[in-house]
């Protein structure tokens, strides 16, 4: 820590690791997890869409989070010659804040705001974090003579084996999962499709900003009808991870 710091430099890292997750991918879910479609089976009134539901925990975290956000940005400002940027989502409060943390950091009250940023990366993700749910591993095992098939394989991540009960048929989960992703990889897909597709290959969700980032910088493109192909995005996720 040096003399103008008040916070050392792994404090810094963690707090800039928080919001980089709140800036690209944890802000959206959270506001996906505000309003979420039921699965009521019943018809909305006035057409055919299902009914949202609105989650008043989420919402009352998000505006916590917005107002915890907003005041540490007002507090750089006032403590620094960084000017006012406006008014903000949570996502752009949270990259405002990774790009000004030394700011931050010459303040008394640096680790208060690390604290108060802490909690606020702590409340997103426990209000998001649902419980894991089986994966889509492939289509269904059983041969097409067979009269009982199954809606495809699912089991929870990490499984090797499964035993499908319906098919009466031992299925080894890391084979069909290869042969499912190299015939989804040549697939194209719709820009909302495309963010789906990615989910079966990442640990979490790949956020609508970076996918917009992607076609306007033509790194992917799509077929002359808003189509992607799913083997180009998984290439650029590769090289957004670290060696």
């Amino acid at each position: 820590m040096t003399t103008d710091h008040f916070i050392d430099r792994s404090a810094i890292s963690l707090t800039s690791d928080r919001l980089r997750a709140i800036r690209e991918w944890a802000a959206e879910a959270l506001d996906d997890a505000i309003c979420r479609i039921t699965e009521t089976g019943r018809t909305a009134v006035g057409g055919g869409d299902r009914p949202l539901e609105f989650n008043a925990t989420a919402s009352d975290v998000a505006h916590e989070a917005l107002g915890t956000l907003r005041v540490w940005a007002e507090h750089i400002c006032q403590h620094s010659a960084v000017k006012w940027p406006g008014e903000q989502r949570i996502a752009e409060w949270a990259r405002w804040l990774d790009r000004h943390l030394i700011d931050l950091a010459k303040t008394e009250e640096a680790p208060q705001a690390v604290d108060e940023i802490g909690d606020v990366h702590r409340r997103i993700m426990r209000v998001i974090d649902l419980p894991p749910v089986p994966e889509f591993v492939g289509p269904c095992q059983a041969p097409k003579e067979g009269s009982a098939r199954c809606g495809g394989v699912y089991c929870a991540k990490g499984r090797e084996t499964l035993h499908c009960r319906t098919c009466d048929v031992d299925i080894d989960i890391p084979t069909v999962r290869a042969a499912t992703e190299a015939m989804m990889s040549v697939r194209r897909f719709t820009k909302a499709e495309l963010r789906v597709a990615l989910l079966q290959f990442t640990d979490r969700p790949v956020s609508r900003h970076v996918i917009d980032g992607w076609i306007r910088h033509k790194r992917i493109t799509d077929d002359g009808a808003g189509r992607y192909k799913l083997a180009d995005a998984l290439a650029l996720l590769a090289e957004r991870k670290p060696a």
